[in-house]
C-alpha cells in the first residue's frame, strides 16, 4: 500500500491518502474530494463542481431531448396535416373546413336542384333527370366527407397544440434549471 500527498482544493491542507483511494473527505474543512491519479501526477477535484458539472450536463440533456421531441412532433405534424389537406382543381392545397364543405355541398344542391326541376319542367327524358339525381347523391357524399375529413383534422390539429404546448412548457422549465 502506497501512501500518496494530495492537496485538499477546498482549503488547502495536505492530506495522504492510499493509492488505490478515488474519494476522500477533507479532515479539516469537510470537503468531498475525487482522487485523481493521472500517469504523472495525483491531485484531488472538489465533488461539489463535479455534481454542478453533472447536474448541469443533465440539465442540457433533457433540454436537448425535448427540442428533439419539439422537432419530432412538428415533422409529424406537417406529415399528417398534408394527408388531411383538400385538393383543389388547380391543384392547390388547402385544410379542410366544416364551412367550406358545407357551403360547396349547398351550392352544389341548389344547381342539381335547379337541373332537376328544368329537366323535369321541360319534359326531358328520363336519363336527364336521373343524371340530375346522381349527381345531387354525389355531391351530398361529398359534402358529408369533407365535414368528416374537416372534424377529423380540427381533432388531430388541437391534440397537436396541446402536446406542442406541453413539451414547449417543459423546455421552458428545463431551461430555467
Amino acid at each position: 500500500m502506497k501512501i500518496t500527498k494530495v492537496c485538499c482544493q477546498g482549503c488547502g491542507a495536505d492530506l495522504q491518502v492510499d493509492e488505490d483511494v478515488r474519494y476522500v473527505t477533507c479532515n479539516y474543512c469537510h470537503a468531498r474530494l475525487e482522487v485523481v491519479h493521472d500517469p504523472s501526477v495525483t491531485h484531488t477535484r472538489l465533488m461539489e463542481k463535479l455534481e454542478k458539472t453533472t447536474d448541469q450536463m443533465a440539465a442540457n440533456l433533457k433540454v436537448i431531448a425535448l427540442q428533439n421531441d419539439l422537432e419530432r412532433l412538428d415533422r409529424e405534424w406537417s406529415g399528417s396535416r398534408e394527408n388531411f389537406m383538400m385538393t383543389g382543381r388547380n391543384g392547390s392545397r388547402s385544410v379542410p373546413t366544416r364551412t367550406g364543405s358545407v357551403a360547396g355541398g349547398i351550392i352544389g344542391l341548389v344547381f342539381i336542384v335547379i337541373w332537376i326541376g328544368l329537366a323535369a319542367s321541360s319534359g326531358a327524358p328520363g336519363p336527364f333527370v336521373l343524371f340530375g339525381v346522381v349527381i345531387g347523391a354525389f355531391i351530398m357524399v361529398n359534402m358529408v366527407r369533407g365535414t368528416v375529413k374537416a372534424t377529423d383534422f380540427e381533432g388531430a390539429e388541437s391534440t397537436y397544440r396541446q402536446r406542442r404546448a406541453e413539451i414547449v412548457r417543459e423546455l421552458e422549465e428545463a431551461r430555467r434549471q
